[in-house]
């Protein structure tokens, strides 16, 4: 299921991984040996978003890259998202606070996903998975993060954000 889903995808999974990576110390994709490891990537489509960890890419008999592996993680639950804009000299930051649960306190969360497209800011919020031996208490574990937007070359006007499903806007 897996590789349809990512295969029919995969330029949109790259932009997101492109677009996490711009602001985050994320680790490289690397091509060795006939395969590439990607270590985070998203999927971002307009009813539903998914995240993906240790994603393994290899050429398929037709020379194109196909999806040969990947982690499914599950999306935590976001409750609220505020925009805030800062005014530094000649330019404006935003930054998100966003607050939610993980699923049990064990995970961690991982590194966000981000895209923009049509005046939209999407975010995919994933957390991290158990190994096979873990077991954890089934207890929600609230979180409250910061995520800075990329907004250096906007024009003055009003932005939408989308986290895993919560919606917001900002104005420039």
């Amino acid at each position: 299921m897996y590789k349809t889903l990512l295969s029919s995808t995969l330029p949109l999974a790259a932009g997101a991984l492109m677009a996490a990576s711009a602001t985050l110390q994320a680790e490289p994709a690397v091509y060795r040996d006939g395969s590439m490891k990607v270590p985070q990537a998203a999927v971002i489509r307009s009813n539903e978003n998914s995240y993906y960890t240790d994603v393994t890419l290899g050429f398929g008999s037709d020379g194109t890259l196909q999806v040969t592996g990947a982690t499914l993680n599950h999306l935590v639950g976001v409750d609220t998202v505020e925009a805030q804009v800062t005014q530094t000299l000649a330019t404006q930051e935003v930054s998100l606070a966003v607050s939610g649960n993980l699923s049990v306190p064990c995970k961690q969360l991982l590194d966000p996903a981000m895209s923009f497209r049509d005046d939209t800011f999407t975010v995919v919020l994933a957390e991290s998975n158990l190994g096979p031996a873990e077991s954890c208490i089934q207890v929600l574990e609230p979180f409250d993060t910061s995520i800075e937007l990329d907004v250096e070359d906007l024009d003055a006007g009003t932005y939408n954000v989308d986290v895993n499903g919560v919606m917001t806007q900002f104005t420039l």
